[in-house]
């Protein structure tokens, strides 16, 4: 069993957002957060470019077929909790217009400011929804996934800016927050969109709804379009940050096997004896899953529950959306309009 089912826990990095996670952070972080009372003032950390060039000089992003993009690859370092970067990611970007995020690979166990899909799924579910979507259609999803469908596939989405939300913030960092905040807008380009922001509001809206008033939601934001929607594991956890009180998120990491599925019992008997009902799992390393669960048992019935593959749904038998693709951990739906949705 892993050490998390022995009781080994820790109180909530991010509001709302329940952390029960196998194994330790780096004793880097730990340290330093114990002997370390962070102030405000300036971020605690950076972000250090460290290659930028077009996507051939990229040939493990798998993004051949993107061309007339500059591509950048960045750390994000802070040496006071350790010298190896906390995350590595990367941009892309075409003229002047602001970065897009393609990847953000976390090397804590715990998300640092945000969690985001691989770029291998994204790559798949650009080439599909450039294939398969008309053009006029709209696209739907979290804000982030939307800059990164305008980017690869051209998609017509509700959101061209980036709006840094939610940033997830450790404790040792919170006291910190307007600094950080400060920072992420700059490097980000963050215009501050009050509409962008509604839009987004009224997104997180449908998919903490039931699936009928979600559905409603959906159809007025895509004002009448034919519409497709794209949601993602990373969105729920990042609900959970946005409205505790409304969709309570965790997880727990099983380590031990090269193979995921002889995982599966001992996540399921860790969830039976914690009383949790609605989960899902996910591939993390090479002998680790984690599993993402509900809080509560009442949150299974929000949209974005029953649109994602936890224990308590089943995607295929949605009512007023139907499944027509999955690609990795993105599941896209189409959106029929009022008078075909039944």
């Amino acid at each position: 069993m892993p050490s998390s089912a022995k009781g080994v826990s820790r109180a909530p990095l991010f509001i709302g957002v329940i952390l029960i996670a196998g194994g330790l952070l780096l004793l880097g972080w730990l340290g330093w957060a114990i002997l370390h009372s962070a102030g405000d003032g300036e971020a605690p950390y950076q972000y250090k470019k460290v290659a930028e060039g077009g996507v051939e000089k990229f040939p493990d992003l798998g993004l051949e077929a993107y061309g007339g993009m500059t591509i950048r690859k960045y750390e994000l370092l802070a040496e006071e909790v350790q010298k190896e970067p906390l995350v590595e990611f990367y941009t892309g970007s075409k003229e002047d217009h602001a970065p897009v995020l393609l990847e953000w690979k976390n090397n804590l166990i715990e998300p640092v400011l945000t969690v985001s899909g691989n770029i291998k799924d994204l790559t798949k579910l650009a080439r599909g929804i450039a294939e398969h979507v008309p053009p006029e259609a709209v696209v739907l999803g979290w804000w982030d996934t939307s800059r990164q469908l305008e980017l690869l596939a051209g998609a017509n989405t509700l959101f061209d800016e980036n709006l840094a939300q939610p940033l997830l913030i450790p404790d040792p960092w919170a006291s910190q927050r307007k600094a950080i905040e400060t920072f992420e807008h700059e490097f980000w380009q963050v215009t501050d969109s009050s509409e962008a922001k509604a839009r987004q509001e009224r997104l997180a809206e449908a998919l903490l709804a039931d699936e009928v008033a979600g559905a409603s939601i959906l159809r007025e934001l895509a004002g009448g379009r034919e519409a497709y929607v794209v949601v993602h594991w990373a969105d729920a956890y990042k609900l959970g940050a946005m409205a505790p009180e409304r969709f309570g998120i965790g997880y727990n990491d099983f380590p031990g096997s090269k193979r995921t599925h002889a995982l599966i019992p001992h996540v399921k008997e860790w969830m039976e004896e914690n009383g949790y009902e609605a989960y899902l799992v996910q591939h993390q390393e090479e002998d680790t899953v984690r599993a993402y669960f509900l809080t509560d048992s009442a949150h299974k019935d929000t949209l974005i529950a029953k649109m994602l593959p936890f224990t308590t749904s089943n995607p295929t038998e949605l009512e007023k959306l139907k499944l027509v693709a999955q690609y990795g951990g993105y599941w896209v739906y189409s959106l029929p309009p009022a008078n075909d949705a039944g």
